[in-house]
């Protein structure tokens, strides 16, 4: 191995965005304030495979970490994987750090046995992806060609049929598949990626890559915000319903930007009426007698039901399985008398069937449930219900009262020209500048609330416990609002 200290231009994440887009690495590497706001879902997924990184670590205790206190300080990362490796101090290194070519890699797990150095990259996933491969043939490149042979090369998964009774053995959580043939086969290519990922880097100007499918593929790019902002209003990508492939087809090879430029074929189909009426005049078109038959009589007793759901990657509790929905919360509000009330289940035994129980108690007597995403509160149902035997007829039949309010958006009985963006409750009211309740600060998708309670179970610390409940009571609590405020938009679209 080589001690020489070098800067470097590319490591494992650069690479894999240089291989989904070669203008998303230079902006990148050289016009880097253009970048978005690092998204929600994108922070809830780093923390997720952190956690199941340093899981991983059980599969071979004992190790030392080589990471560095930042990630501008790889090259020390390095130094000190090499005097670990030479000194023979350790037979296992947790995010062992190499460079050459210009690449730093950092990875999972090099293990030492029977002389021979392994390689494990971890992943949070159920599967192998092809974006895993081309990781780990990076990852192998550069190893190889510092110094160090690799004997052999894995990926560690997590097995999806794995269910927890007691302490988790790690070798049964995770599957490791040794991918030597395919990143030995794919390595041979990695030193050509490498030297024109460096060109489009050095690059005077970003490259001509016109917007697609790749945007989003495999991973959100950072720069759709720059790369979109020439779209038109009006756009064909305001159309639901429409293979997207298709559409930037469209738009990239046929010059067709805007709805009115669409072929005849498209204009003049029924399902497509509303949308292209509504992105013209910039306002919503109802089908107020769809809708007025989705909306209840007023006289029915209808309550505003929502369960609070988190999926750990590693199993929390006996009988369940990784990334398996379990309630941690539930809220409701009637909206004859507006009364609310909230349960978030204890932590430390979040198994427990009382939140089942008072589930029924505060339903069973309504005529209407409006819910917000009818499959998952029907399964969380089902999940009652297999827990509670005894109670399985009437808490199964609370599911044929369920009314979903993102239903009208769904069927199209109120459609809007950025229908598609809209994600959640407070998007849609947001939309239409009606009142809504804001969700507490880094509380605003479900991934980031799964993430606090599933810390909230492992943290010894009751303060911060505290703290943390009272956050997801402040989150349930503007759900709620959100929800009966949704509720009442549907309303008004029928009165006109």
């Amino acid at each position: 191995m080589t001690g020489k200290k070098k800067k470097n231009v590319l490591s494992k994440s650069t690479f894999i965005k240089g291989l989904q887009c070669r203008k998303a690495l230079y902006l990148y590497k050289n016009r880097y304030f253009l970048r978005d706001p690092l998204s929600p879902e994108q922070r809830a997924k780093f923390v997720r495979g952190t956690h199941v990184g340093i899981f991983a670590r059980e599969l071979f205790p004992g190790g030392v970490d080589a990471s560095p206190v930042t990630h501008f300080q790889m090259a020390k990362s390095v130094e000190k994987t090499r005097e670990l490796i030479e000194e023979g101090l350790t037979d296992v290194i947790y995010e062992a750090a190499f460079s050459f070519n210009d690449v730093v890699v950092a990875l999972d797990i090099l293990y030492r046995e029977n002389g021979k150095w392994m390689g494990v990259e971890v992943k949070s996933s159920q599967a192998i992806s092809e974006t895993y491969h081309w990781d780990a043939a990076l990852q192998y490149y550069v190893i190889n060609g510092s110094g160090l042979e690799l004997d052999d090369f894995f990926i560690a998964y997590i097995d999806r049929d794995f269910v927890r009774e007691g302490e988790i053995d790690p070798w049964k959580l995770f599957k490791l598949e040794s991918r030597l043939e395919d990143v030995k086969l794919k390595s041979n290519h990695v030193a050509d990626l490498i030297s024109e990922l460096k060109q489009t880097i050095a690059l005077k100007s970003s490259p001509d890559v016109p917007i697609g499918t790749h945007c989003n593929d495999p991973y959100p790019c950072d720069f759709i915000g720059h790369c979109w902002k020439k779209v038109p209003p009006g756009s064909i990508f305001l159309l639901d319903g429409i293979d997207e492939g298709r559409l930037f087809e469209w738009y990239n090879k046929n010059g067709i930007k805007t709805i009115d430029e669409l072929p005849e074929s498209v204009l003049l189909k029924p399902e497509f009426k509303n949308q292209l009426e509504s992105i013209r005049n910039h306002k919503p078109v109802v089908d107020r007698a769809s809708l007025a038959g989705y909306l209840s009589d007023n006289k029915k007793k209808q309550l505003i039901l929502a369960t609070f759901t988190f999926s750990p990657a590693i199993p929390l509790f006996n009988g369940t399985k990784p990334y398996d929905i379990l309630p941690f919360g539930l809220g409701w509000t009637d909206l004859q008398t507006m009364k609310s009330g909230i349960r978030i289940i204890d932590p430390e035994r979040n198994s427990d069937t009382e939140t089942g129980e008072l589930l029924l108690k505060e339903a069973e007597s309504f005529d209407i449930i409006w819910v917000f995403n009818d499959t998952l509160e029907k399964a969380v149902i089902d999940l009652y219900a297999r827990n509670m035997p005894e109670k399985k007829e009437v808490l199964l039949a609370l599911k044929s009262k369920f009314v979903d309010l993102r239903q009208p958006w769904d069927e199209h009985f109120v459609v809007f020209p950025t229908m598609k963006k809209l994600k959640n409750p407070e998007d849609i009211l947001t939309h239409f500048d009606r009142e809504f309740e804001k969700l507490p600060k880094n509380l605003e998708i479900p991934q980031e609330v799964d993430a606090l309670y599933q810390k909230l179970i492992l943290i010894d610390n009751e303060k911060e416990k505290q703290e943390g409940l009272a956050s997801l009571e402040i989150y349930i609590q503007s759900r709620l609002k959100n929800l009966a405020n949704l509720q009442k938009l549907w309303l008004e679209f029928i009165q006109g």
